[in-house]
């Protein structure tokens, strides 16, 4: 089973806690924080000119490509004011060539039609944060993915995902 980890924060530290919370046969760490990623526009070339490529040709090209492959998802972010910070929120928002335009009922919920697969999600921060909305939230996008959710694990605190 294929895991891709985004992960947003720096440092080797950070490397150690990421391997011992996660564990599975075909981990891949993308390091994003030296990564040029810009922010998505909503232009939704992504569903209507080139589907499933984003318009914007930068280094999360190479991620979209991984994510194709992958079963989960596990995205390491920073928190402020509660959430995920900017840098977590940059790379969801690029996840959008994943899905298309067209919407379906899924869980009960209006959802967009997926592209290629269901993605499970999981959820690594670090910082202050409501866990129990950081839960919902995890929930949300799972279902968003058609996938199942991972998990949600403050770092220094959690049980190793198997």
């Amino acid at each position: 089973m294929k895991t891709i980890v985004l992960n947003t924060l720096e440092g080797d530290a950070v490397s150690e806690q990421i391997g011992t919370l996660i564990k599975g046969d075909e981990v891949e760490v993308l390091n994003t924080s030296d990564k040029r990623i810009a922010h998505c526009m909503g232009c939704n070339m992504c569903w209507l000119k080139t589907p499933g490529v984003c318009a914007i040709k930068d280094d999360y090209e190479g991620i979209i490509k991984k994510l194709v492959g992958a079963e989960n998802l596990w995205l390491v972010s920073d928190t402020r004011f509660g959430f995920v910070d900017w840098h977590g929120k940059l790379v969801m928002d690029r996840i959008v060539p994943m899905l298309n335009m067209y919407i379906e009922f899924r869980d009960g919920s209006e959802r967009h039609e997926l592209r290629y697969h269901p993605l499970n999600f999981g959820l690594l921060y670090k910082g202050e944060a409501d866990q129990e909305f950081l839960e919902e939230w995890s929930r949300r996008v799972a279902s968003n993915l058609a996938g199942k959710p991972l998990g949600v694990i403050k770092m220094g605190e959690g049980e190793p995902y198997m």
